[in-house]
């Protein structure tokens, strides 16, 4: 099995630290707005490839944080006059129902910086003392000349020559607060209107970098098989994570393998506010099946770009609703007794492309390859069963429905599908369905509204008109 490593510039054969277990950490987000597309990308691309370590046998240990302090949380916070606790709860919940809802399995932890304060403190305390770090004016900073092939991390080029460096801390730092422009914080200086803890330094907050790696260190320990995180994150955060990581525990390594995910683009652009092409995940959830959604993301390879058009998440939604219907149609077949020569090798097919997914998988997580493979498997048991009238053996419909749960192992495209089956609930979200859907939406968001302007009287009222119709609506 073989991982494109962000560190080496290559594949390499996935070799974690102990034979039976991965130890895993995720950057999950700064909790200040509501999920976007980009969270979605990240999202399903990090449980794709722990569903696929679980598939081959491994034990995953997997931790997600979420980033709960931060400077765009406090302008936020500060612009909707909230508590940066509440809004980053908000924002959180709302991401973990999302994730849920795209069938993301609950990590091993999800963490929240401001649970572990006090540790972050003891790693700077420790860094300060190892002389990697300095105070100054109330704030740490890490020092970056004092990291041996700093500026090789990442970077495809041969470790310079290093020129031993001692902090300067008796002379007046000549970059503001800084001995070097390129030093970064580990803690801030409190300022007045922030949300502040007290530290050996005075009132203050960590820096972002700091947290990653303490949450990574508090949870998973000193070295870990795999870092994620979106290309975005490669430089400076990743690279500051390193530093501060190994520096602190004194190990050659930090993660052994890093891997990166890419971005989302519409028509070819990177999405962003700015440009207008902005997608949030609940509103695309309005239009389109969850499922359709997720086997959008995967149908491109995790570390490219994903094109979004309403063409090419169309073409993933007519794809996935084939695939169910074909599925639907094998679950009502009625089998027979004896097998045919064009069964035998129906089943021979399925067998090679089951070979041909886990090969594909194999050679760093390659969706791309394995979903044409299913594509055109979908496609042949079409042709030789409903347009040939092929009779099924029970045999075949059990073999087929094995695949199919092998595919939900692996990809998380097909959830509680034998219960939909015995429900009757297989087919794709139809017109009315979503109708329905988008008006619930908004019955639910006018009655936030409301109770945002205090208007409890007329919410509960709202909520138990709703109640008489069988909705059930619960505020928390």
């Amino acid at each position: 099995m073989l991982v494109y490593n962000s560190l080496t510039f290559q594949k390499e054969k996935f070799e974690p630290l102990n034979p039976d277990k991965v130890l895993m950490y995720v950057c999950g987000p700064t909790v200040y707005d509501s999920p976007h597309l980009g969270h979605a990308k990240s999202a399903v691309a990090f449980d794709l490839i722990r569903r696929y370590l679980e598939y081959k046998g491994f034990n995953v240990n997997i931790v997600k944080n979420y980033t709960d302090i931060d400077d765009k949380i406090i302008k936020r916070a500060n612009e909707k006059n909230m508590d940066f606790k509440a809004l980053s709860e908000k924002y959180i919940e709302e991401y973990d129902n999302i994730m849920r809802i795209l069938n993301i399995k609950p990590e091993t932890r999800t963490p929240r910086a401001t649970e572990i304060i006090d540790f972050m403190i003891e790693v700077i305390q420790t860094l300060i003392e190892k002389g990697y770090a300095y105070e100054s004016n109330g704030s740490v900073y890490f020092a970056v000349k004092t990291y041996p092939g700093y500026n090789t991390i990442f970077q495809n080029k041969e470790e310079e020559e290093y020129i031993e460096y001692e902090i300067p801390t008796d002379e007046q730092p000549l970059y503001g607060d800084k001995y070097d422009p390129n030093d970064f914080v580990l803690w801030k200086a409190w300022k007045e209107g922030e949300p502040y803890w007290e530290s050996l330094w005075g009132k203050g907050r960590p820096g972002w970098h700091i947290e990653c790696s303490c949450m990574a260190l508090k949870f998973l320990g000193d070295v870990i098989d795999i870092h994620g995180g979106g290309l975005d994150l490669k430089s400076p955060h990743h690279k500051n994570e390193i530093a501060q990581s190994t520096a602190y525990t004194g190990e050659d390594l930090f993660a052994k393998y890093f891997l990166h995910n890419g971005f989302i683009e519409v028509d070819q652009e990177k999405m962003s506010k700015s440009l207008g092409n902005f997608f949030l995940v609940s509103d695309l959830l309005k239009k389109f099946d969850p499922m359709v959604i997720r086997f959008f993301l995967i149908s491109s390879h995790y570390r490219s770009s994903a094109n979004f058009t309403m063409n090419s998440i169309q073409q993933a939604e007519s794809n996935y609703e084939k695939m169910l219907n074909t599925i639907k149609k094998i679950h009502e077949l009625n089998p027979i007794n004896k097998s045919s020569q064009k069964l035998t090798d129906l089943s021979s097919k399925i067998e090679e492309t089951k070979i041909k997914i886990i090969e594909a998988m194999d050679n760093d997580f390659s969706t791309p390859e394995a979903i044409a493979e299913i594509l055109t498997l979908f496609n042949e048991i079409n042709r030789v069963v409903f347009e040939k009238n092929t009779d099924i053996t029970e045999e075949f419909k059990n073999q087929f429905f094995g695949f199919i749960e092998d595919l939900e192992q692996i990809f998380g495209i097909f959830p509680d599908l034998r219960k939909k089956l015995k429900l009757g609930i297989i087919e794709p979200i139809g017109e009315k369905d979503k109708l329905i859907k988008n008006l619930l939406d908004i019955i639910k968001e006018t009655r936030e509204e409301l109770r945002e302007r205090k208007l409890y009287v007329i919410s509960d009222k709202i909520r138990d008109k709703l109640q008489d119709l069988g909705i059930n609506l619960e505020d928390k």
